[in-house]
């Protein structure tokens, strides 16, 4: 975080900038007890063993089922991919030193890029390290200022980032309420023409 950064370098040679850096460090001390006092604190759970069904948090054996991670086919652990990583790090080393788009695109991802496009008999595809990041990166690629996109207001928050990102007009509305999502239409119509309407898929 660039504050923290900032902090970080402060000079404390200076009885000032002292006092600075511990004015923040209460403000900032505050703020957490109250973020824990609301019950709204999040803590990390250290994970000691390999991803799979059955996990080990923070070295105890405690045979705890894991619901919650994104790893659906247990390929994480899959010996196949575990050997192809092997070889990838023989072959590429570790890290790409840079972006893609400096240095960082290495002839593995155009490969993986094809493959996934010729899957889905699409023309190209693109590789983001995370669902989280293509969001954020997909409505200001494809919305102008001219555009409007409306938005069921719980859909996940890479959602509602990525709209917020973008230039196109932007209209919210309540979940799953149809009487609210007609009026933001007509709005929308009235002043854009042609609105897209965003919504994520729920159990409800």
């Amino acid at each position: 975080m660039m504050w923290t950064t900032w902090v970080s370098r402060l000079p404390l040679r200076s009885g000032r900038a002292h006092s600075t850096v511990a004015n923040l460090r209460g403000i900032l001390n505050k703020e957490i007890e109250n973020i824990k006092e609301a019950g709204t604190w999040k803590s990390e759970r250290i994970i000691t063993s390999k991803q799979g069904p059955h996990i080990t948090v923070e070295g105890k054996n405690t045979g705890i089922l894991n619901f919650c991670a994104n790893n659906y086919l247990g390929l994480s652990s899959h010996p196949e991919v575990v050997q192809a990583g092997l070889k990838a790090l023989e072959e590429y080393g570790a890290g790409l030193s840079s972006v893609r788009f400096i240095c960082g695109t290495q002839n593995i991802h155009k490969s993986l890029e094809q493959k996934i496009a010729q899957f889905h008999q699409r023309e190209d595809a693109i590789l983001y390290i995370s669902c989280f990041d293509a969001n954020a990166g997909l409505f200001e690629a494809m919305l102008t200022p001219e555009d409007a996109v409306l938005s069921d207001e719980l859909n996940h928050a890479s959602i509602i980032d990525g709209i917020r990102l973008c230039k196109a007009n932007k209209y919210r509305y309540k979940h799953m309420d149809l009487e609210d999502l007609e009026t933001k239409l007509k709005e929308a119509q009235v002043k854009q023409g042609n609105p897209s309407v965003i919504f994520e898929l729920e159990m409800d």
